[in-house]
């Protein structure tokens, strides 16, 4: 008998959908609400994805399927300490979202800077916005980028006019709450960025301490010509939650952007990006950091869409892997007919500190044109032991010489920032995981 494809969500998630169609009655116009049904529709159609479905072959969902999950509160409790990480900057544009519901009290103004609409149903007048939030077709979306169409409750969209430049960065904060139960959130961010404007943006997913929670997270990102978008995405939430992302970047003529995506915590975390280069002369650096212990699962997923001429990609993945973490890398640089002068490199390179920590790693090229120069590649490796005894031989002990090693190993990703406050801010983070010390929240 030949197994399913996928697993019956048996009426699991229906709760958690009529819910939130209770709530946004007489709030959302009845196209959006329309959308969410159509989504959700699918979602029930679909199921949720087994291993024996190619794309996640490596990564077993079927506890989110089986799982029973709540809503979050608007008056849920955030951990002490939670906001005084190094990443909560006075100087910076925040919005901070408790258990998928925007806080303005936790968040700051915009100053100016960005037009900035709280949440994504308040701003169904906006013209861009229906063909934002509608421009994709829930038949050919996974069920998870369903799941969110039709689950998120406070969305949020951000707008950059053309020919400005932002000088503050933008943080844009997921947490969970202390003790919100087993609670699912469905992030939904839009954002869009003018011709010949700037930003810098951060995207964190934090806390959620020792509790079951699960956060479904979808952002759209429309980069114009001639702009410039740094974004970075920080995951570093407690070790029995559940993250999956989905994000998805449109870039224009001679735009460029540069991401970090990086992975600290979580039980499962998977983040399926996807980058179009649909302007001519485009550039793009696509980063990713992810460090990894005990039983926790890593699954990153990347497409670069080559569409037109003269567009460049440079992508860097690497991982730090100890206990029996595990990890997944496949990504694609696809080459449309037509885009000739391409150049696009990739590269995955993992370091296992335990010979039960495992990687799966394909890179994978499509070209459809001639004219190009594409390069991939991908290394699995252990410390190196000659290395090792140097360092020894010069006075450090077996442990202080493993952790030199490894950090200098996947360090590298944090100096190919631009932004050296963020960089700094992003090392504490990363010196509290390697050094097993309990961020707060966690």
């Amino acid at each position: 008998m030949k197994r399913a494809l996928n697993v019956s969500l048996e009426g699991r998630y229906e709760r958690l959908y009529e819910e939130v169609v209770e709530e946004k009655q007489g709030v959302e116009p009845a196209w959006l609400l329309e959308q969410r049904q159509e989504a959700f529709d699918r979602v029930v159609q679909l199921g949720f994805p087994t291993r024996r479905t190619e794309a996640w072959k490596y990564t077993d969902v079927s506890a989110l399927a089986a799982q029973v999950f709540t809503h979050g509160r608007r008056d849920a409790a955030v951990s002490p300490g939670l906001l005084d990480l190094p990443i909560f900057c006075a100087e910076d544009i925040t919005l901070v979202f408790v258990d998928g519901l925007f806080r303005p009290e936790l968040s700051s103004d915009s100053g100016g800077d960005l037009i900035r609409v709280t949440t994504l149903d308040g701003a169904a007048a906006v013209p861009s916005l229906r063909g934002a939030l509608s421009r994709t077709n829930a038949a050919v979306e996974s069920p998870f980028v369903c799941l969110n169409r039709a689950l998120w409750r406070d969305g949020l969209l951000l707008r950059v006019p053309g020919k400005r430049r932002v000088e503050r960065r933008v943080h844009v904060s997921f947490v969970r709450s202390e003790k919100g139960g087993e609670t699912i959130a469905c992030p939904r961010v839009v954002m869009a960025l003018g011709d010949l404007s700037e930003t810098r943006l951060l995207v964190s997913h934090l806390g959620g301490g020792a509790q079951r929670s699960f956060s479904n997270a979808v952002i759209d990102i429309d980069v114009g010509d001639g702009a410039r978008l740094e974004a970075v995405t920080l995951q570093s939430v407690g070790r029995r939650c559940d993250q999956l992302s989905t994000t998805r970047i449109c870039q224009g003529r001679d735009s460029d952007v540069s991401c970090l995506d990086m992975a600290l915590g979580a039980r499962l975390y998977r983040h399926d990006l996807a980058v179009s280069l649909r302007g001519e002369g485009s550039h793009l650096r696509m980063d990713g950091l992810y460090a990894g212990t005990a039983r926790q699962v890593f699954d990153f997923h990347t497409v670069i869409e080559h569409c037109r001429p003269h567009c460049t990609s440079r992508q860097l993945y690497k991982g730090l892997l100890d206990e029996r973490a595990s990890a997944t890398f496949n990504g694609l640089v696809r080459v449309h007919p037509g885009a000739e002068g391409t150049d696009g490199e990739q590269m995955n390179r993992n370091l296992l500190l335990s010979s039960e920590a495992k990687v799966n790693s394909k890179p994978e090229l499509e070209i459809l044109n001639d004219d190009v120069r594409c390069t991939h590649g991908a290394t699995v490796g252990q410390l190196d032991q000659q290395e090792l005894f140097y360092l020894q031989s010069r006075g450090l002990d077996p442990v202080e010489a493993r952790a030199m090693l490894s950090r200098g190993f996947i360090e590298e990703v944090l100096y190919r920032l631009s932004d050296t406050r963020r960089r700094d801010e992003l090392r504490r983070l990363l010196d509290w995981t390697l050094n097993g010390d309990v961020i707060p929240g966690n």
